[in-house]
């Protein structure tokens, strides 16, 4: 169906459209005039509300500066009880541009000396808090009181009360209201007017892209406009077609997709869309476990967000390691990542992979450790051997992931090793295919929880046969910016 088809079947409606039909252009001006009142008004009321929370601290602060100055000004005058010094203070002070009363009491709270009005009633002697604010009887005035300790040498001799006038912060705080309010009306007009004179011109194609947008809605995402136009509209149709082909793409990828959390088995996932489900096979692969050692005392010495921050740069360093060393992270579980190599696809040197990974690894947190103030240290622990990969979970929602024997012994050796070590099973390091590329030192046989006989394990100290690995980690560190 094309555009001028879509226009043919319109029409009628057009001609039988409810007498309580709105014009598109109308409609158009609406929207977009109470856009530019909402917006313009929230920007207002933002902006507004910043201006009255800067102009009442300013108050707050005079008012809590003046009652400062009088109370420093009277604390020996206090303990000297010279009324007649402190009414001449207090009047001084209550002379002044902006306040309206200053008192001064003893620590029983009995007045020494008073001058204009300080509290709502002149005739109560209970002390106020600081910053009260309340208003003059008879003129309304709004007023706010601040009420300090007097201090002599560390000792509290009395109290020191100034109230000044709230009156500007509120005229000042009318006017911006005012101003808020009028352009918002006049934003609003332009913007009717515009819209409206806009809405006439597009109201014809736009016609054409509501029942698009119909169809789109309905699902039928096989929809294409095959008219040609050498105009904006012409773009716009341009661009719902690539939004289509884009949705249809998107629901089958996300329908896939969205059941899977690692990215290491995209690829085949997309290549069989058609028959994602439930269950595995059995494989021949290495897993990879790496947490950072000491991470919870690590915890305490950082800030929530430092410690975010520490994890995704290590994990997005591990990402790149384990995708150039033909690797997948399977998942990662609080600070510890589990790779695995070959599970996806068959690869007959995933030992090797695995334990250049790990050494790769190691030598980049020896790199970072050189330029951090907080240093970091991984334990690695690698195993191979036969492991389910598949779907596991529910059909609603599952995971691509391994499992095995051979996993939980990959994770166990991790337990096991120490700070900057890498620890492997002994079978694994013997093999003809990974022997020549590393340098081991042999380690003490482990029992392992839940293996009758112990394990026979080694530590890799560093690679032998891949004088390249240092030129990887450049390129990698150089492609990642690091």
């Amino acid at each position: 169906m094309n555009s001028r088809a879509l226009g043919r079947q319109t029409h009628p409606e057009r001609r039988s459209r409810p007498a309580g039909h709105v014009p598109v252009a109308v409609k158009l001006a609406l929207v977009i005039a109470a856009l530019a009142v909402v917006v313009m008004g929230a920007l207002g009321v933002i902006l507004l509300n910043q201006h009255t929370q800067t102009l009442r601290a300013q108050a707050e602060r005079f008012g809590e500066t003046m009652a400062h100055q009088l109370a420093g000004a009277s604390a020996e005058l206090v303990l000297a009880e010279d009324r007649l010094a402190l009414g001449a203070l207090v009047n001084n002070l209550a002379a002044s541009e902006g306040v309206r009363g200053a008192a001064i009491f003893t620590l029983d709270g009995i007045p020494l000396a008073e001058a204009g009005v300080h509290r709502v009633n002149p005739a109560s002697t209970t002390p106020w808090g600081q910053g009260v604010r309340w208003r003059l009887p008879g003129s309304d005035e709004p007023v706010a009181s601040w009420q300090v300790p007097i201090r002599f040498q560390e000792l509290e001799v009395g109290h020191a009360r100034v109230a000044h006038s709230l009156a500007p912060l509120e005229a000042t705080t009318r006017r911006a209201v005012w101003l808020l309010v009028s352009a918002t009306l006049v934003m609003a007009l332009l913007a009717s007017i515009a819209a409206g004179v806009i809405g006439k011109r597009l109201s014809r194609p736009i016609d054409h892209l509501m029942d698009a947008s119909r169809a789109i809605g309905a699902g039928n995402y096989g929809f294409r406009f095959t008219e040609r136009r050498n105009d904006e509209i012409g773009h716009l149709m341009e661009s719902f077609n690539e939004m289509a082909r884009g949705l249809l793409e998107k629901s089958q990828v996300e329908a896939a997709l969205s059941r899977y959390v690692s990215p290491g088995v995209a690829r085949q996932i997309l290549a069989n869309l058609e028959q994602v489900q439930l269950g595995g096979r059995q494989v021949e692969g290495t897993v990879l476990f790496a947490d950072i050692a000491g991470f919870t005392a690590l915890s305490e010495r950082l800030s929530p967000t430092e410690v975010a921050d520490l994890l995704n740069e290590y994990f997005g360093y591990i990402t790149r390691i384990a995708s150039d060393c033909h690797g997948s992270i399977d998942k990662f579980i609080g600070d510890c990542a589990m790779v695995v190599f070959g599970a996806t696809e068959p690869d007959p040197e995933h030992r090797l992979h695995g334990l250049t990974c790990a050494l790769m690894l190691q030598r980049l947190v020896i790199r970072l450790n050189a330029r951090r103030e907080t240093p970091v240290s991984f334990r690695i622990g690698v195993n191979s051997g036969t492991m389910l990969a598949g779907n596991l979970g529910a059909n609603e929602r599952m995971q691509y992931t391994v499992v095995g024997d051979a996993v939980n012994l990959a994770s166990r050796l991790m337990a096991l090793a120490e700070p900057g070590e890498i620890v492997v099973p002994q079978d694994m390091a013997d093999d003809p295919r990974v022997a020549p590329c590393i340098l081991s030192a042999r380690s003490d046989d482990i029992r392992v929880r839940g293996r009758e006989a112990p394990v026979r394990t080694c530590r890799i100290r560093a690679a032998g046969g891949d004088p390249d690995l240092d030129a990887r980690l450049d390129a990698l560190l150089d492609e990642m910016g690091a």
